[in-house]
């Protein structure tokens, strides 16, 4: 066993490159949901909800073994049939099971914060007069521009303007969103498009 399968979550992370944003956001959300779960957990156990800690405990293992957290998907798998055969649970089989779902977490974590940095690293620099030419164009295109590169349109736009923009764009109100952008492209490209 391992905390993490690295060839079962790479697998995961590539088996679509252009949904791959989405996909980290996915996991994001998962790994953001781990404290809540455990809190409910805890509750569960506490008041002998047995049922509850069962499908709580196998929808972690779910999503969490579809990314290669092995431990954790064994752990849980181990509690689930505790409960299902009716044998008591420990404290220590508890805490133990938490314990492992957090080191997975991190680990989790790690590996998602290595790849942001990959595709960041990877990624070109963002042309923003393709952009303003996608927008007045109403190409969808631009949605998948807007969506790859939210980091260096907070970096051009400020953090406030490029929330309004991406909104803009994602209700598909392109013109509102090119209106945002114009004062951002070059001079030359500017008096072009007045």
């Amino acid at each position: 066993m391992a905390l993490i399968n690295h060839t079962r979550l790479q697998a995961v992370l590539s088996m679509s490159q252009q949904h791959q944003p989405q996909l980290i956001r996915m996991i994001s959300t998962l790994l953001a949901d781990a404290e809540k779960n455990i809190s409910q957990i805890q509750s569960y156990a506490k008041a002998q909800q047995r049922q509850e800690l069962q499908q709580t405990l196998h929808k972690i293992r779910g999503g969490y073994a579809t990314l290669g957290a092995e431990d954790l998907a064994h752990a849980s798998k181990t509690l689930e049939l505790s409960l299902e055969q009716q044998l008591p649970l420990s404290e220590t089989d508890l805490a133990e099971f938490i314990s492992i779902y957090r080191q997975s977490c991190v680990a989790l974590q790690q590996e998602i914060a290595k790849l942001q940095a990959d595709i960041g690293s990877g990624q070109a620099e963002l042309d923003i007069i393709q952009l303003y030419y996608l927008l007045r164009q109403h190409n969808m295109q631009a949605c998948d521009l807007v969506e790859n590169n939210q980091e260096q349109l907070k970096q051009l736009l400020t953090k406030a303007v490029a929330d309004s923009f991406s909104q803009h764009v994602f209700a598909l109100n392109f013109s509102a969103a090119a209106e945002i952008l114009q004062p951002f492209l070059p001079p030359e490209q500017r008096s072009i498009n007045t």
